[in-house]
């Protein structure tokens, strides 16, 4: 947990230090016509920061904290994103009557492409996570840990609300490439092959343009 932690506050610590810059318009002189005409302006590059909304949601059900943070940056049509979050399941969700208490950290890298230009609209993502699990059973009263593998591919359509501001809805299907279970008696309990959830993120973008 502190190895998440630490994660956290340094994903915190550089979207705090990204400055926006300035947008620079060029423009072209027609020699027949002696009008100017100026170019579409194309975002090149920017880096943002986002809050995923589920885990703290998820987590408020139970009575818990649950967080969530990304950073990424994003080069023409092209995203990264790093992310951590940390939750807790609802019981009656876990699909085992005999554990409860499932609390999951997630760190993944992700990588999307866009259909336009300017970060905003339709895009297409894939990439890879790692769930670190804690969950207790009530048979014992013991608590176990275990990790997921999981791949996860996904689309999300960003709308821009005001300046650099924009809301995010999308959805993603997860698929877990481990087997790894905890056996307590008879039962056990172990992450479903499959998942699939959809939200809506909040961020902000730090952009730089640059003319076509």
């Amino acid at each position: 947990m502190k190895k998440q932690s630490f994660l956290f506050v340094v994903i915190i610590a550089l979207a705090t230090t990204v400055s926006a810059q300035s947008k620079t318009v060029e423009s072209t002189c027609s020699k027949s016509n002696f009008a100017s005409q100026t170019d579409s302006i194309t975002t090149k590059q920017t880096v943002g920061i986002a809050i995923d909304l589920l885990p703290p949601i998820m987590s408020a059900t139970t009575g818990n904290l649950g967080y969530s943070a990304q950073l990424w940056y994003g080069y023409r049509k092209f995203r990264v994103r790093g992310v951590i979050a940390g939750f807790q399941m609802p019981d009656k969700l876990m699909g085992n009557n005999d554990f409860k208490d499932l609390k999951t950290t997630a760190t993944a890298l992700i990588f999307d492409c866009f259909k336009n230009n300017n970060f905003e609209g339709w895009w297409l993502g894939a990439g890879a996570e790692m769930w670190d699990n804690t969950i207790s059973s009530k048979i014992d009263n013991r608590s176990y840990d275990f990790t997921n593998y999981v791949i996860t591919a996904g689309s999300g359509y960003i709308i821009k609300l005001h300046k650099n501001f924009y809301i995010e809805p999308w959805a993603a299907l997860h698929y877990v490439l481990n087997n790894e279970k905890v056996s307590v008696g008879t039962t056990e309990y172990k992450t479903k092959k499959i998942q699939g959830r959809s939200i809506v993120e909040s961020g902000l973008a730090f952009l730089s343009a640059s003319a076509k």
